[in-house]
């Protein structure tokens, strides 16, 4: 790579090869990053600003819909390019520029992260608030991983499906429905990735830890 900083017009001229026959990125997907990377080189030009500026870890974080039956770009090209933009976004200063999560409330959790033994709804007994609920299942979000192993994500997403599931009809009260089991949770492997995107281990791992937790919470006699 050179030393020649990119230019909005690298962007907007950038072409990928397409592949049909296997996987590919969508095209759409792709080409919407690329509009707001551009955007972001303009601003930092000194350009007329629309919208937030893209960071290097929002580059890195990104996932596009992956294409079977219908023309995508070649993936590792993407991938390859986005490494470059993301550097150089890092080296201007738009590396991780994320405003801190706010503290959760007593008796409420954040996706991902146990709450401390001692909290109000960390320990509860039956109708305590629950401290993970199915749309903390629906939004929660992995950082993926290109260069390193990662789980392969199309595995995790329909595990996480089972479980938002699960959770919504124990949060019924409908045990007798519920599909995933807390040791099934503790068990569970994924197939791992190494040529291609997938999810950040260790923190799909804390994610089941506290999915684990909240389900034991139901199944104690």
């Amino acid at each position: 790579m050179g030393t020649m900083p990119l230019t909005p017009a690298d962007i907007r001229n950038k072409k990928f090869h397409t592949v049909r026959l296997r996987p590919g990125y969508n095209e759409e997907d792709v080409d919407a990053l690329l509009d707001r990377i551009e955007e972001t080189l303009i601003a930092l030009e000194g350009g007329p600003r629309r919208g937030a500026l893209i960071t290097a870890e929002e580059i890195r974080n990104s996932r596009f819909r992956t294409t079977r039956m219908s023309p995508g770009y070649r993936e590792d090209e993407v991938d390859d390019f986005l490494d470059v933009v993301a550097a150089e976004l890092a080296g201007r200063g738009l590396g991780q520029v994320v405003p801190p999560p706010l503290p959760p409330r007593p008796g409420q959790s954040v996706p991902g992260h146990p709450m401390p033994p001692g909290l109000p709804g960390a320990h509860g007994a039956p109708g305590a608030t629950p401290r993970m609920t199915p749309e903390d299942i629906r939004n929660s979000r992995f950082a993926t991983t290109r260069l390193t192993t990662g789980y392969n994500e199309q595995e995790v997403d329909d595990f996480l499906d089972r479980a938002e599931h699960t959770l919504g009809v124990l949060l019924q009260g409908r045990t007798d429905r519920a599909t995933l089991t807390s040791a099934e949770v503790e068990r569970v492997q994924f197939a791992t990735t190494r040529a291609r995107p997938g999810y950040d281990p260790a923190q799909v791992d804390r994610f089941l830890d506290a999915l684990a937790d909240e389900l034991r919470r139901y199944e104690q006699p």
